[in-house]
């Protein structure tokens, strides 16, 4: 028994084929047809950027102002000279190997728990300062607005990680900002959580934060419920607060991102692969220094660069450029390392949720599905390069990773799919409306959740709203549905005593 499978290079043969009943042609039977990972680069290029990573690590070394991780370098055989360190391959690739290829992330609720390295995960945006308003007012956010979106995103039906800076709250103060922060998090939603940049200081008071409302005394021994980004100053260099973040995070096991910022013609070379190479480093060196200090801790590469606007010298995301260098990043950590892989799927310049918002958005989702990206960031409701979030394109946005994220599901190729029986049955001139296979198979159609799909009339007697009116609406009822706290009563009241201990 076989079957006939088409590849890349041509047709092999796999599993079972059918004998057709009426005639004697061979049908293919296949389990599934799911698109394919986009291929920019070959498996030897991807070695050779590997080997220049680790050339630049070895030669060019990278700057740690810290020094209880010089000392770990020092002691695990890396040359230290002063604040640079200067990374052997063999350290390298022996600490590639200590990673998980894939992990649980566990929310509270555990059915919103999620396995990093399979599928297509979405997480919370980390960064934005502004909300932009329906009036097309810009302001600065505010705790209400960081509520809010950690609200909306424990509604969301495509949104699986919460946490993280979706906002930055303007009116608290920098030194009890993150204790408010977590705080709105746990009680809002029970997914996983990404946490807040902060110092280790207030790193260790966000997990324990955690740990209180999971409840559970050995919760890190046993679970990875909070990741952290980890931004070097790029290129090739790590601050020390940064350095105390990671040891807190990693200590706990908890999940690291390293995620550099290079800026392709500024901080980086101009140059798609020259720019891979330099974050690659970045990220190889803090991937070497978490297996340091615990092995297993779980790997995230987590490449956020782009390239400069070089009329401006300014930071751009929205052009095509940045996803063809993301690409390589998402080949190199899919395929190469075998790692989960996150990027910024849907960051844009546009100033307003206007044409240049949707098209580049959706170009950057849809080159990151393709690319075979894991976790999606910066991706609901990003405006104005990651500094700006609106409320109505956080709806759109939605249904632009429910599209993305349906032209990913498998389509069934079996002798049923091929529906020859059904198109006898029906004939020349007929109709499938009301044919028991219809009703089967039509709710299994993707359904917009805002885009107008009936007729010119309709539209009409529905008040004849554009998207962003539609948008508006829809957030507001979700808001207004949202529970007052997923916290029971005890919980809470042993998050606010401990925030309280640390406030004075």
């Amino acid at each position: 028994m076989w079957c006939v499978k088409r590849s890349g290079s041509g047709f092999t043969l796999c599993g079972a084929f059918y004998e057709a009943i009426n005639d004697n042609r061979k049908a293919v039977v296949m389990e599934q047809r799911i698109l394919s990972d986009l291929k920019l680069l070959s498996r030897d290029d991807l070695e050779k950027i590997h080997d220049a990573s680790c050339e630049v690590l070895l030669k060019t070394g990278m700057i740690f102002q810290n020094d209880r991780a010089l000392d770990l370098f020092k002691r695990h055989g890396a040359r230290v000279e002063g604040q640079t360190v200067f990374f052997p391959k063999a350290l390298i690739e022996s600490s590639l190997g200590l990673c998980p290829s894939t992990f649980r992330w566990r929310g509270r609720n555990e059915a919103h728990s999620v396995v990093m390295g399979e599928g297509f995960v979405v997480q919370a945006n980390g960064g934005p300062v502004n909300m932009l308003d329906l009036n097309g007012e810009r302001r600065l956010a505010t705790l209400e607005d960081f509520s809010n979106i950690q609200k909306l995103m424990q509604s969301s039906p495509v949104v699986d990680v919460v946490g993280f800076s979706p906002v930055d709250p303007s009116e608290l103060v920098p030194e009890t900002k993150h204790l408010h922060m977590q705080y709105e998090v746990l009680k809002n939603s029970d997914k996983p959580v990404h946490g807040h940049v902060c110092g280790g200081e207030n790193a260790t008071q966000m997990l324990e934060m955690i740990r209180i409302a999971f409840g559970e005394e050995d919760l890190f021994e046993t679970s990875h419920v909070m990741g952290l980004s980890i931004n070097p100053l790029t290129p090739l260099n790590f601050a020390g607060d940064q350095i105390d973040t990671l040891f807190a995070y990693s200590e706990r096991n908890q999940i690291i991102f390293p995620g550099p910022l290079s800026i392709g013609g500024l901080s980086g070379p101009l140059d798609h692969i020259g720019l891979t190479v330099l974050v690659n480093a970045e990220i190889l060196a803090i991937l070497v220094l978490t297996q340091l200090i615990n092995p297993g801790t779980p790997i995230v590469m987590a490449h956020a660069s782009s390239f400069a606007n070089m009329k401006r010298a300014t930071f751009c995301c929205g052009t095509p450029d940045m996803m063809l260098h993301q690409i390589t990043t998402i080949q190199l950590a899919r395929e190469f390392y075998n790692l989960p892989v996150r990027n910024n799927c849907g960051v844009c310049d546009a100033k307003v949720v206007d044409a240049q918002a949707g098209l580049e958005t959706m170009q950057n989702l849809m080159m990151s599905m393709l690319g075979g990206c894991n976790l999606v960031n910066e991706s609901l409701g990003i405006l104005d390069g990651i500094m700006t979030v609106s409320y109505e394109k956080m709806m759109i946005d939605e249904e632009m990773i429910a599209r993305v994220k349906h032209m990913k599901n498998p389509i069934p190729m079996s002798e049923d799919s091929l529906c020859v029986d059904l198109i006898g049955e029906i004939g020349s001139g007929g109709s499938y409306l009301v044919h028991p296979s219809t009703f089967k198979r039509c709710r299994k159609v993707f359904t917009p959740t805002l885009s107008h799909c009936d007729t010119y009339e309709d539209w009409v007697a529905e008040g004849s709203t554009d998207m962003v009116t539609r948008a508006h609406a829809l957030y507001k009822a979700r808001l207004a549905s949202a529970p007052e706290t997923l916290l029971d009563a005890d919980v809470d009241e042993a998050l606010k005593d401990y925030m309280a201990r640390i406030m004075g």
